[in-house]
């Protein structure tokens, strides 16, 4: 939290200061910086001999000799393997400390305290592309990131082709979303809300229900977590993590900004952002919790009858991400070979 002033007489501890609701009639000054949220843990090559856990799964903290005790990579980790990895010439290998995996919040327990289900949404689309057709269909319908609590629309650029490693093929868009997301620490409006949204432009989200399957979850109050967004095949469904729509505690995402950097250099840029994110949200300690109806990947607007889910994706054509809007809303459309009727038309976009 930052100090901030009220008035001459008086100053206090919060997230974000605005002069609004609960500040109104402070002159909201902060006093001073707000103290990071440390990592707890070293990094991949780095010194472990203070805090005796690494931050990167597959990394064990090791002697190397009287001078150093550092981050070693003893398992190489992926989707479907683990391979030891030889010591490194000269290290006595004596085990300090292990790396950090991933892990599970448990839902508070009765009369302890709930986080709240404010959102704060933002969507990155692609200037000049299709992506512009989808904003705009979710700005006229006041949907999707539009029907959050906040709302803002970022400019992304090109992203190129790569591949987790299970084969299957994404976007190298690390890079992109590594600057969209500093556009969302610069302008700070997520401090202001429980939950931080990331959307894709091709993806429906329905925040009324977003907001009653966190409620659902009982997520602890001030805990950094992160939502599994699907139930999928762990190799299909990135372990869990898909990034079309993606779900993270104001305290978590505050985690990621104090110490991106170290996410920056140790797991590289070389894969989606949606296995980027999901790895350092393990290495920095977030826990997550699942909600294995928030969505799956269905290219039909039919899906949009299932009422469970919170959020519907892909939808690359205007029409069917109209066509699923007004299903969603109860407006009757016949949906034939994974397409709305082709009778329906966007007028408002003549």
């Amino acid at each position: 939290m930052t100090c901030f002033q009220k008035d001459k007489t008086f100053s206090g501890c919060m997230a974000s200061c605005d002069g609004k609701g609960d500040t109104k009639g402070w002159n909201c000054d902060a006093m001073g910086n707000r103290a990071l949220i440390p990592t707890g843990c070293a990094w991949a090559g780095k010194s472990c001999a203070k805090d005796g856990l690494c931050c990167n799964i597959g990394f064990n903290c090791l002697v190397k000799d009287e001078t150093f005790t550092g981050c070693v990579q003893t398992v190489q980790k992926s989707t479907w393997f683990a391979k030891k990895m030889p010591l490194p010439a000269g290290w006595s290998g004596k085990f300090v400390g292990a790396g950090r995996t991933e892990y599970q919040v448990p839902a508070a327990g009765e009369g302890e305290p709930v986080a709240g289900t404010s959102l704060y949404c933002f969507m990155a689309f692609l200037p000049d592309s299709e992506e512009v057709q989808l904003m705009e269909v979710a700005k006229h319908n006041k949907a999707s990131i539009f029907a959050c609590d906040a709302s803002d629309t970022f400019h992304s650029w090109k992203s190129t082709k790569g591949a987790w490693d299970t084969g299957t093929a994404t976007l190298t868009n690390t890079d992109v979303f590594i600057n969209v997301w500093d556009q969302v620490r610069k302008n700070g409006r997520f401090l202001n809300y429980d939950w931080t949204v990331k959307v894709d432009a091709d993806a429906l989200l329905l925040p009324d229900r977003l907001k009653s399957h966190l409620a659902a979850l009982r997520a602890p109050a001030n805990r950094a977590i992160y939502i599994k967004n699907n139930g999928m095949d762990k190799g299909l469904g990135n372990n869990g993590f898909l990034g079309a729509v993606e779900v993270f505690s104001k305290i978590a995402t505050q985690t990621y900004f104090d110490n991106a950097e170290g996410c920056h250099t140790t797991l590289g840029i070389n894969a989606g952002e949606d296995g980027f994110f999901k790895s350092c949200m393990d290495a920095l300690g977030v826990g997550f919790m699942v909600d294995a109806q928030l969505f799956n990947p269905d290219f039909s607007p039919g899906i949009c009858n299932n009422e469970q889910r919170a959020a519907f994706h892909p939808l690359k054509e205007p029409m069917n991400w109209q066509c699923c809007l007004d299903i969603v809303n109860g407006k009757p459309h016949s949906v034939v070979f994974g397409q709305c009727d082709l009778g329906y038309k966007l007028n408002f976009l003549k």
